[in-house]
């Protein structure tokens, strides 16, 4: 591909063999974006969810105080430097059905639908994620992505993920950093098994097909654009080396070498591979809606290093108990910690005058709050980012018991990212507090 003209198109691909690169949004792409109507009444806005399982100890969760004057609480600390970029919220819920009792299943499926689940056979509803894609991600490579670092329906546990195309369609979550690697930057977004085998023989980066590529792009842009463009480009690198050197190794203590080439031996650096693979996609707007749970329900997995050797699902049903309480909120601090990695990732790349962080807006959550009773009601909550400067940080909201819908707040957010909806599962209005 050789660039001729002065401004660059949003959508410029440089394409090798087997890789099609998506470029971030560069300033020599302002002039052509403001030339295009689709684009040139508000800057890109993008939508993601970011869930883990199995609630949290709520005492240890809960700010105290309320409004702009919270107190950070134990589970949440490690999120203080994006005060003023997120909102924390209690009292919502997605119990669609309260005549029924909590299951695993239940809680999964009405997450992201606000509609209950049949049991018998998977009719659910679309889940909200889908719904912005159909408007957000019309022009864009990928409609979303799904994203675990586990199997969703390997193993016992629930036979449906949070995530639905349409009410009987629900889609299956990739949890392999190197497959989700290829079909992002794969030709097409298709992985080619010939041109990747190829690569690996040779121990070659899947960037040296476009090495030439990018060299002549450089000369056109101005020294700015050149460095975000090589910053771009060693980020893409880094993760291509970790996901080599995952690859390679094969951790000696788990049996039948069951997990895949591609996935870190450890939990927290497979969480921030595929973070680091997020915040790349929607630098090179490859997608605007994406979907991340940090494991699958009923996960088994344990936190060596965080000193647990019982699975997480077990400790979950803690029946008040307070060593697995301790470790339950152990386990809560630690995916804030990572939680609050990817808002960096996403708050140190700028894009035009502001950062990804703040053209992004992100949902943080558990489908579950007090997990030893199955409960979805006052469901622990963040809303980060800045949906294009349409929320104000800084606040801990608190809806009085335990009746308002979380849907209220899927219709808010869709608003906020120009996706504006009356009705959607069992919502009842719109949550309007996400204003100041």
């Amino acid at each position: 591909m050789f660039i001729r003209q002065r401004y660059l198109p949003r959508r410029t691909f440089l394409r090798g063999a087997g890789i099609s690169l998506g470029l971030p949004l560069l300033d020599a792409m302002i002039p052509a974006l403001a030339a295009e109507k689709s684009t040139a009444a508000a800057p890109v806005r993008r939508l993601g969810f970011i869930i883990y399982p199995l609630g949290v100890d709520q005492e240890r969760w809960r700010p105290k105080g309320e409004g702009a004057s919270f107190q950070w609480s134990e589970a949440l600390e490690p999120l203080s430097p994006f005060r003023s970029k997120l909102i924390v919220i209690s009292g919502l819920s997605s119990d669609p059905d309260r005549t029924k009792a909590g299951f695993h299943d239940r809680a999964l499926a009405s997450f992201l639908t606000g509609v209950e689940l049949c049991r018998g056979k998977i009719h659910v509803g679309i889940s909200v994620d889908q719904l912005a894609a159909q408007t957000l991600c019309e022009d864009t490579p990928f409609t979303s992505l799904e994203l675990s670092t586990e199997d969703h329906f390997g193993g016992s546990g629930p036979s449906v993920g949070p995530v639905f195309k349409t009410a009987t369609t629900p889609l299956p979550f990739e949890y392999n950093p190197r497959r989700v690697f290829e079909r992002l930057f794969g030709e097409g977004g298709r992985i080619d098994p010939v041109a990747s085998g190829a690569r690996d023989a040779a121990d070659r980066s899947s960037l040296d097909s476009v090495t030439g590529r990018i060299a002549e792009l450089k000369l056109r842009l101005g020294a700015g654009d050149r460095r975000k463009l090589d910053e771009y480009v060693e980020s893409i690198r880094d993760v291509e080396r970790r996901i080599q050197v995952a690859s390679s190794k094969r951790p000696a203590d788990l049996p039948n070498m069951s997990r895949p080439a591609g996935v870190p031996d450890s939990w927290p650096d497979h969480v921030k591979l595929m973070f680091d693979l997020q915040t790349l996609a929607v630098q090179a707007d490859l997608t605007r809606v994406w979907t991340f749970m940090y494991t699958r329900e009923s996960t088994t997995i344990n936190y060596p290093h965080l000193g647990i050797s019982m699975g997480h699902h077990e400790l979950s049903h803690h029946n008040f108990e307070k060593e697995k309480l301790d470790a339950l909120a152990k386990i809560n601090v630690s995916q804030s910690r990572l939680f609050a990695y990817f808002l960096g990732k996403l708050d140190s790349i700028k894009e035009g005058n502001s950062t990804l962080l703040d053209h992004s807006l992100l949902l943080y959550g558990s489908n579950l709050s007090v997990p030893t009773s199955h409960s979805q009601r006052d469901l622990p909550i963040v809303v980060a980012g800045g949906g294009s400067a349409r929320i104000a940080g800084g606040r801990y909201l608190k809806f009085p018991g335990d009746e308002t819908p979380l849907t209220n707040l899927y219709l808010t957010m869709l608003d906020k990212v120009g996706v504006p909806t009356e009705k959607f599962g069992d919502s009842t209005g719109p949550l309007n507090r996400l204003e100041v």
